[in-house]
């Protein structure tokens, strides 16, 4: 079925002023009414299709992109969710551009759905505050806590992030190499600030950043680049997430650098092959399943009215340490 972005694509008119030709506002001008209508003609589409809808309430899901697991387990969670509760879910991504997260919300608000989960972290507060106040219930997952008043599911990033770190310091490593995230993802800059935050208290313990990213390649570039510039060897190195600890192992195997015997891993997320890799990925498991879970639940009791309160409710699930072989105790030097 042709979508209201598809007519908004091909003829150059945004989709608001399209819907306003379609609700039948006052404030477009004759001319545009008349090109808008001659589009829509030639499309075939008319306002029925912007208001058809099953007999299941429609929950809009948004999530960045399909690479790896992460979202994709969330969405898992949301979606066996929804099923229960006899909802449908229309999900989509964004490719983490905010041009195209509003202009996917826009679409959502014209197709009336009930609700909408949006998974994301860039800046477009000022958007949902708007679609809060069309009464339009929101969720929000792993995103960093606003002043608006909504409901969201994440993890604590910060306390997972000292965690990873303490065990680590307890093993004995005091030299450790970071291997950074996108500087745009909330929960990778929170992980980071913990790591800054423990080495301010242990005068003995010594931190390297390298910019980094999310995905396995990222990992690798990043292990190789700070191999190659020949400083200080670490006894051990964090990565971010275990796509990208994944390429870094790759790396070190390739350099002849032994694990752990010789270099100490550890990751972030417990992917279903964290613990396949050789040697066995120690690593920080959030309960990705849990969180899409929550999203769909909080997101049902504000559209049946269960949950009255305008307090916004936020719910941080528990991670766990997943210890493996990756990482070794090592005496202080």
């Amino acid at each position: 079925m042709t979508t209201l972005r598809d007519i908004s694509k091909y003829s150059g008119i945004s989709i608001t002023t399209i819907s306003r030709v379609l609700n039948g506002k006052k404030n477009v001008s004759e001319e545009t009414r008349k090109k808008v209508l001659k589009i829509l003609k030639e499309f075939g589409y008319t306002r029925t299709d912007m208001l058809k809808k099953s007999s299941k309430k429609t929950i809009g899901v948004l999530i960045p992109n399909i690479r790896g697991q992460h979202y994709n387990i969330i969405v898992d969670g949301i979606e066996k969710q929804l099923l229960e509760q006899n909802y449908e879910m229309f999900l989509t991504t964004t490719n983490s551009l905010l041009k195209k997260e509003v202009a996917v919300l826009d679409e959502l608000l014209l197709r009336k759905v009930d609700g909408i989960i949006i998974c994301t972290s860039k800046e477009d507060e000022n958007y949902i505050e708007k679609l809060i106040n069309s009464a339009i219930p929101v969720v929000v997952v792993d995103r960093k806590d606003s002043e608006i008043q909504i409901d969201s599911v994440s993890i604590d990033n910060y306390n997972s992030g000292l965690k990873a770190i303490e065990y680590l310091y307890k093993k004995g490593h005091k030299k450790i190499l970071f291997i950074t995230g996108d500087k745009t993802i909330y929960s990778f800059s929170e992980r980071k600030k913990a790591f800054i935050d423990y080495a301010y208290k242990k005068k003995d313990l010594d931190i390297y950043f390298e910019k980094g990213g999310y995905k396995a390649e990222h990992g690798y570039n990043a292990t190789k680049k700070y191999l190659e510039d020949e400083r200080d060897r670490v006894t051990a190195i964090f990565y971010t997430n275990d796509w990208q600890a994944m390429g870094g192992i790759k790396c070190l195997h390739e350099k002849g650098i032994k694990i752990p015997e010789e270099i100490s891993v550890m990751g972030f997320d417990d992917d279903f092959y964290s613990a396949y890799t050789y040697p066995a990925l120690t690593t920080i498991a959030q309960p990705r399943t849990e969180i899409g879970v929550n999203a769909a639940n909080l997101l049902i009791e504000r559209i049946e009215n269960r949950c009255k309160s305008a307090v916004k409710r936020k719910i941080l699930l528990p991670t766990i340490l997943k210890e493996r072989e990756s990482v070794i105790k090592i005496k202080s030097l």
